[in-house]
């Protein structure tokens, strides 16, 4: 998430003030939500909190969020946000909200942007444990691994249609640039 928070910055020059959108629900976005703060006061912005329960808590966060004049949006990733991603990329749209959101097929779905790991590669890596699992091995003797790549991805219509230019330096970055 501080990568993300980064990368808003960068999209949004002059952010002061950035909303992140988590599951109240789950517990290590708790984490997140520490570690987003961490990072924003780290980087001088006012990070608000936007914790979410259920679906039809979505939107008035994200009103919210315009209310209290967020200059963009971080997506905490969980089944709740992602099963929702089209009511908050609709809704951030409404609101000329720049999001950044951490998966690419998100963006293929008209967010702005997402940074994070490959969910094939992420499968990938849990059918090699269900199989050591299988094989015999025992759970805690299995080494935690983290994603080997990350992928910035970025749509340029939802970039136009919310009025903002991403710039040379960030499209130049991108493994996905969505025209």
């Amino acid at each position: 998430m501080p990568k993300r928070l980064e990368l808003l910055r960068e999209m949004v020059p002059g952010l002061r003030k950035a909303a992140l959108i988590w599951n109240a629900e789950n517990v290590q976005h708790r984490l997140v939500l520490d570690r987003t703060r961490e990072a924003a006061a780290a980087l001088g912005i006012e990070l608000l909190s936007l914790p979410v329960s259920s679906a039809e808590e979505i939107s008035p966060a994200i009103a919210q969020a315009d209310q209290e004049r967020a200059g963009g949006l971080l997506v905490a990733a969980d089944p709740l946000t992602v099963r929702n991603r089209r009511s908050i990329i609709d809704e951030c749209a409404l609101r000329d909200l720049p999001a950044v959101h951490t998966y690419s097929f998100e963006v293929r779905d008209g967010a702005l942007a997402s940074y994070g790991s490959d969910v094939g590669e992420d499968y990938g890596r849990t059918a090699l444990y269900v199989d050591r699992l299988l094989k015999g091995a025992k759970i805690a003797e299995l080494p935690f691994q983290e994603p080997t790549q990350m992928t910035l991805a970025i749509n340029l219509r939802t970039a136009r249609a919310i009025r903002l230019d991403i710039g040379p330096s960030l499209l130049v970055r991108a493994d996905e640039v969505i025209e």
